[in-house]
């Protein structure tokens, strides 16, 4: 069974992370790989069926559909890792701070302000956002990170409560050790493999959530190629000319699909709840 268990992960890991690595490496070389420009248009072009001079074909506007799921992946999957980096250090840091004050007026705070971030639907708080301030990329971001640290910091809080009596806390308390001297060195350890085998799985929502808000015209706007966006572009044109939507569609599946399997090979092999326990 463990035998089994071990091909299983290493498998998936490896499997994952080759397909990761493939598209980012196509997504950073868009420029060699594609010789158009994502905004160069075609008129005599229009909805070109895949051929060698476009091996994707073109869009309503003649732009070459590889070229703009290339340079559009630049934009999702960039857009994706800052809002991560800050959804995680944001919900670590809030975890970590009402773990250690449980039952204190900045757990109170904060856990009320989780419970309102967890009851009220993201897509409208994403809509009056943009109502206000209008539709933008930056402006889509702002509002996923402002609601994406929630996970984390749920998670992480959890484990502090578990883990801040501990012996070794105990220990570090008793010798004189400030409270942010044990959270960073007892208890942020525990928290690490659990929160990125976690952020491996949120960075394939965020993928699929900024997409389809772009979808609806919220985030990235015309003419900025993203792939949400690109099928939003391209819906019109199913019928007809469904090669519009298949490089975005292709790349969009691939890359959840190798972060979910990183996610899964990284959650057998280090096995968070055994760490945990440690």
């Amino acid at each position: 069974m463990r035998q089994r268990r071990a091909e299983h992960w290493k498998i998936s890991l490896i499997s994952g992370f080759a397909l990761l690595c493939g598209i980012v490496f196509c997504v950073a070389g868009a420029s060699l790989l594609s010789g158009y420009s994502p905004s160069e248009q075609d008129a005599a072009a229009r909805l070109v069926p895949p051929s060698r001079e476009h091996p994707m074909g073109t869009d309503a506007f003649g732009r070459d559909v590889l070229s703009r799921t290339l340079y559009g992946g630049r934009t999702t999957l960039i857009s994706t890792t800052v809002v991560l980096t800050v959804a995680l250090l944001t919900g670590i840091t809030v975890g970590l701070l009402t773990g250690i004050n449980h039952d204190t007026v900045i757990d109170v705070v904060f856990m009320r302000l989780i419970d309102v971030l967890m009851s009220f639907p993201f897509i409208i708080l994403a809509m009056v956002v943009i109502a206000l301030f209008g539709a933008s990329l930056l402006h889509l971001l702002a509002v996923v990170a402002a609601v994406w640290w929630v996970p984390f910091a749920r998670l992480t809080r959890s484990i502090v409560l578990q883990k801040k009596s501990d012996t070794a806390v105990e220990a570090a308390r008793v010798l004189g050790a400030k409270t942010s001297a044990i959270a960073i060195r007892e208890l942020l350890p525990k928290v690490v493999a659990p929160v990125l085998i976690q952020a491996t799985f949120e960075l394939g929502n965020l993928v699929l959530s900024i997409s389809a808000l772009s979808f609806l015209g919220l985030g990235a706007q015309p003419p900025t190629p993203e792939w949400g966006s690109m099928l939003a572009d391209g819906r019109a044109h199913f019928f007809e000319s469904p090669h519009v939507l298949m490089g975005p569609a292709i790349f969009m599946i691939a890359t959840v699909l190798a972060l979910n399997m990183i996610g899964e090979g990284l959650r057998d092999w280090l096995d968070p709840f055994e760490i945990i326990r440690m």
